[in-house]
């Protein structure tokens, strides 16, 4: 009986009771850690801090006129891109753009905008608009005055008047409806985003 009673009177022992709250902690410590390690793999191994640039077209949707080509002389200028950073890397290269138009054939026209940027990446950061060339579409697009006929010369005073003329009936013979432009970010994770084209 007096023994038993010892070994209970044992187990409120102040610093019996102490050290087992500390061995709990250490034991809880070791288990978020592990956890935490864990996490931090996961989230490797499913690509959430693998670094890329993520990019967006302005305008959206980009709207189109018979009479603002006319005033710009047929160039379609001014689009920009808007890249801002995710992931984690000590250096990235952001390699180019690669602009495609898709009309009404089955291949799209594409061409090439070199940036050759190379940057730490860290979530969030968005890159300056001097650092990012922006789109033109003129030359995907190519409006041939030629091929309106014309018949008064450049110089004449019912020049204009007849350009106009002939361009806007050319145009909504040709060039209503709703176009895309999808635009490619290339580099070791490629990213993409695409724009409506508006012929109105």
């Amino acid at each position: 009986m007096n023994v038993k009673f010892a070994e209970a009177a044992g187990d409120c022992d102040p610093e019996v009771n102490k050290k087992s709250i500390l061995d709990e902690e250490v034991i809880f410590v070791k288990k978020s850690a592990l956890l935490f390690a864990v996490a931090i793999v996961a989230v490797f191994l499913t690509g959430c801090l693998a670094p890329k640039i993520n990019v967006a077209i302005v305008p959206n949707p980009i709207e189109i006129t018979a009479e603002g080509l006319l005033e710009n002389d047929f160039m379609i200028d001014g689009i920009k891109l808007q890249l801002r950073t995710s992931g984690v890397s000590l250096s990235y290269t952001i390699e180019k753009a690669v602009v495609a138009f898709y009309g009404d054939e089955d291949e799209p026209h594409t061409k090439t905008v070199e940036i050759g940027k190379t940057t730490p990446i860290v979530p969030g950061v968005k890159i300056t608009e001097e650092e990012v060339p922006a789109i033109s579409l003129t030359d995907l697009l190519k409006f041939d005055v030629d091929e309106l006929e014309v018949t008064a010369d450049e110089g004449d005073e019912n020049y204009k008047e007849e350009l106009k003329e002939k361009f806007t009936e050319y145009y909504e013979d040709n060039y209503k409806g709703k176009y895309k432009v999808v635009v490619t970010i290339t580099g070791k994770n490629p990213t993409t985003a695409e724009a409506e084209i508006l012929f109105k």
